[in-house]
This record gives C-alpha cells, structure tokens and sequence, in this order.
C-alpha cells in the first residue's frame, strides 16, 4: 500500500472519464507516429542499400574503379634475424 502512495507522488491519473479517454488516445497516437516514423526510416535505410548494391554492380560489370595492377600478388620483403634461439 505505501509503494501505491508513492507513485502517486508522481502521477495521478484524471479522474473524469473523458480525460481518461483522451490520454489513451493520446498515447495510442503517439505510439502509431513512433512505429510510422521507424518505418519511414527503415525505408529509407532499404533503398539507400538496394541503389549503393545496384550502383556496385554496375561498376563491377562495366570495370569501373578497377587498376591495372599485375595480377602477381606476391610481396618481396627482406628481413634481418634479431635474436635466435637455439632447441637444445
């Protein structure tokens, strides 16, 4: 009973019906802008990867971007022995 006292502290409802409807109301709306607006954004996130996805297959097709670099891809390094160690 006294964590009930408590909350009251913070919120308490409206006692007139109508009020009452008209924060549920209100709450319902705003959580249908919320999910409306996280669509919005979901779409918006979809298409920028559809057209990035088709832009990269364009180019891939048409050699754009690409250099002419030799088709080796081995590395010639020297390098210098700092300390060896012996299994003995």
């Amino acid at each position: 009973m006294k964590m009930n006292n408590e909350w009251k502290r913070f919120y308490q409802p409206p006692q007139n019906p109508l009020a009452r409807f008209g924060l549920v109301l209100l709450g319902i709306a705003i959580l249908a802008l919320s999910f409306m607006l996280g669509l919005v954004f979901l779409a918006v996130a979809a298409g920028l990867a559809i057209i990035g996805g088709i832009v990269l297959t364009v180019r891939r097709w048409l050699g754009l971007g690409q250099s002419e670099a030799p088709q080796d891809r081995t590395i010639d390094v020297e390098y210098r022995v700092i300390r060896k160690e012996r299994d003995e």
